[in-house]
């Protein structure tokens, strides 16, 4: 009995524990030694892509999260012109238009494919049964309990990283540099979503904002 109920706990851990895993990660940070903490009070927020079609939906993601934590921002995509790479003129002009006090950037600095083999999983539960050892086991409760066989495949799956940099709008230096990985890079929505509370998270607890 002590044999069946480790192989059913065993069952019910795993699925939560992948379940769990993050997708979106913080890999290293850095920041200015030479800079004083300041709370900073309104933010414009610049997505760097020549042609990334999600470049609103990151700026609007931190937008959202920055005002439900009473922090206010600008979108850059509100102010640059559709489809135009910002460049020092355009940047200057928005910081001046938003009133901004920092200036955050997102940027995609790499995506690499991945491969990786899943071995075949063969759990050989139940093994045995009879009514002597299960007696409140009937058809579907054996049903239930069995695990099936998997064969080996490979998974291929993209890694991305995108650099976030916080920068003061006055002097125009760098305050904090983040890397965060994902390996859902195609899922703009999750992602956006996960990289603003990791980063904000950062800079409430550093006192930026």
């Amino acid at each position: 009995m002590r044999s069946f109920l480790l192989k059913l706990m065993g069952l019910i851990f795993i699925p939560v524990l992948f379940s769990s895993c993050e997708t979106t990660y913080l890999v290293d940070t850095w920041h200015n030694p030479d800079s004083t903490i300041l709370r900073h009070h309104k933010l414009l927020l610049v997505y760097i892509s020549k042609n990334d079609s999600n470049c609103s939906l990151y700026e609007d993601g931190f937008a959202g999260e920055l005002k439900r934590r009473g922090v206010a921002s600008v979108s850059g995509h509100t102010l640059f012109p559709e489809g135009k790479r910002v460049n020092r003129q355009t940047l200057a002009k928005g910081v001046e238009e938003s009133g901004a006090d920092a200036v955050l950037t997102m940027k995609k600095i790499g995506v690499e494919r991945q491969t990786t083999l899943q071995p075949d999983n063969e759990v050989i539960y139940p093994n045995y049964w009879y009514p002597g050892a299960f007696p409140r086991w009937d058809l579907y409760g054996y049903i239930d309990g069995c695990s099936y066989y998997e064969p080996p495949y490979f998974s291929i799956y993209a890694i991305a990283k995108i650099q976030v940099n916080l920068f003061d709008a006055q002097s125009g230096k760098l305050l904090r540099a983040a890397t965060i990985q994902t390996s859902e890079p195609d899922n703009a929505v999750s992602v956006s979503k996960e990289l603003s509370t990791i980063v904000i998270n950062s800079f409430i607890r550093e006192g930026l904002i």
